[in-house]
């Protein structure tokens, strides 16, 4: 296209003083392309950004701000004359109404609207919904007029899923098989199965089996195990499943094995610097096993005394943060209580090299509250803890000392928000069990499996499977 202007408009447009902008520093790329007519520089400045977090009184609540995102760099492709920022925006940014910087190598910039040609100016909101064509005019000295140069095609790439909050999915059809129903459970995983430890209303103990990939899950196989199973010792351990039964260790492959000679266990708590703790409830004592079932000695520890964890809890074990040659042990378990004032969690803490367990002080008003069939999980890095009402996730980053309820994306479905129902649906007045699939490249979700073999996932959007 090509314009031709009068001589006093175009000494005016020579002479006018152009201020331009950009936060980008060095941080752009620029694929260099000798040109009169490139656009060298370019930014986005400050935009509204919708945000979804619950209430204290556990209400959804949406407010909007603005939050500035001059410093994303963009990236200007010179050669094939394109324009788009590599890290995508949030998905909840509006850039329907996007005020840019930018630099060029003449003052006349102009973008295409309704297919004509429009001057910009550094006040013009433009809608980045869709990519935006601009163009850089350049005075031609030997035919005496100007001309546009090639066009630049402009993208601002916005998440299409927000990368911080869960996606959800049920799995209705998945039935325990032999339509077996679990009046108390659990979950562990390991080598890409799911293994559910449970109890029938009748009291007879089983468990069931199913492969789990890149979020799907596969029908449920039942494995017989020996009377007298503690359901709640069912442990991952050396990529087999450990449990305790009649006081003895035993594991679990496509049936049960007795294993080592260690006798007076009653529980088993979680796996710590390649060992097992096992809880002897008689002696209220903890001691490490190793992968053949052989009891360590010299390793014991005396327990918090007056604290029967011969049923459901939840432990996790991690390196400690000031010495990864020491290992940090957690346990969460229901606080029965012995008055109204007993409202939330119990809590001990363990370092490997000590004697002594530690008991968080209970009634803090930041301790975990109590909740009905409580769990402790680790996802993403972070400790999370939950009840069977599925109204709110509470995280800790002290080791489980102080707990903070999630109000942010972190959070449990609701029909009218998340296309799913709220969990409470799915449970019923049944039992329930919660257990995390880390699988690298294959995904990282949440499991939680309900009493007849249904399940539900959830999945951290930026923990999808790649490919």
């Amino acid at each position: 296209m090509k314009i031709r202007i009068l001589p006093s408009l175009v000494a005016g447009i020579m002479t006018a003083t152009f201020f331009l902008s950009s936060c980008l520093g060095n941080d752009y790329e620029e694929i260099e392309y000798p040109s009169t007519s490139s656009i060298t520089s370019f930014s986005i400045g400050t935009l509204h950004q919708t945000f979804y977090v619950k209430s204290s009184e556990g209400e959804d609540s949406v407010y909007t701000d603005t939050v500035s995102y001059a410093d994303v760099p963009f990236t200007i492709d010179q050669i094939n004359r394109k324009i788009y920022n590599k890290d995508s925006l949030p998905k909840d940014v509006d850039i329907t109404r996007v005020v840019a910087s930018i630099s060029a190598d003449y003052a006349a910039v102009y973008y295409v609207k309704n297919d004509k040609d429009t001057i910009w100016t550094t006040a013009d909101s433009l809608d980045f919904s869709k990519p935006v064509t601009f163009k850089v005019m350049t005075f031609n000295p030997t035919l005496n007029q100007f001309d546009f140069g090639a066009p630049y095609v402009v993208s601002v790439n916005v998440h299409k899923l927000n990368p911080d909050s869960l996606v959800w999915k049920h799995f209705e059809n998945n039935k325990f098989a032999n339509g077996t129903t679990y009046a108390r459970q659990k979950a562990v995983y390991t080598n890409e199965t799911l293994y559910v430890f449970g109890e029938t209303a009748d009291g007879n103990v089983l468990a069931n089996k199913a492969s789990v990939e890149r979020g799907n899950i596969s029908s449920w196989a039942e494995i017989t195990l020996p009377a007298g199973t503690n359901i709640y010792s069912a442990t991952a351990f050396n990529n087999n499943v450990y449990f305790v039964a009649n006081r003895e260790l035993y594991f679990l492959e496509n049936q049960f094995t007795k294993i080592g000679n260690s006798t007076g266990l009653t529980n088993l708590i979680s796996v710590s610097n390649g060992k097992l703790l096992a809880y002897k409830g008689n002696e209220n004592k903890v001691v490490t096993i190793d992968s053949e079932g052989n009891e360590l000695t010299g390793e014991e520890s005396n327990f918090v005394s007056g604290n029967d964890l011969n049923g459901r809890m939840s432990a996790i074990s991690m390196p400690s943060s000031h010495n990864k040659d020491l290992w940090r042990t957690i346990v969460m378990t229901n606080n029965i209580g012995t008055s109204e004032a007993d409202s939330t969690a119990t809590v001990f803490s363990y370092i490997s090299n000590d004697t002594e367990w530690v008991k968080y002080q209970p009634n803090n008003p930041t301790t975990c509250p109590n909740q009905g069939n409580i769990s402790m999980i680790t996802y993403d890095g972070k400790i999370y803890a939950f009840g069977e009402d599925f109204d709110y996730f509470y995280t800790s980053n002290d080791n489980g000392l102080n707990w903070n309820q999630e109000t942010g994306y972190m959070v449990f479905p609701s029909e009218n928000k998340n296309g799913i129902d709220k969990l409470t649906t799915y449970r019923g007045n049944g039992s329930y069990s919660a257990v995390v699939e880390e699988n690298g490249n294959k995904g990282s979700f949440i499991w939680f499996i309900w009493e007849d073999g249904s399940a539900t996932r959830a999945l951290l959007n930026r923990l999808t499977p790649k490919e």
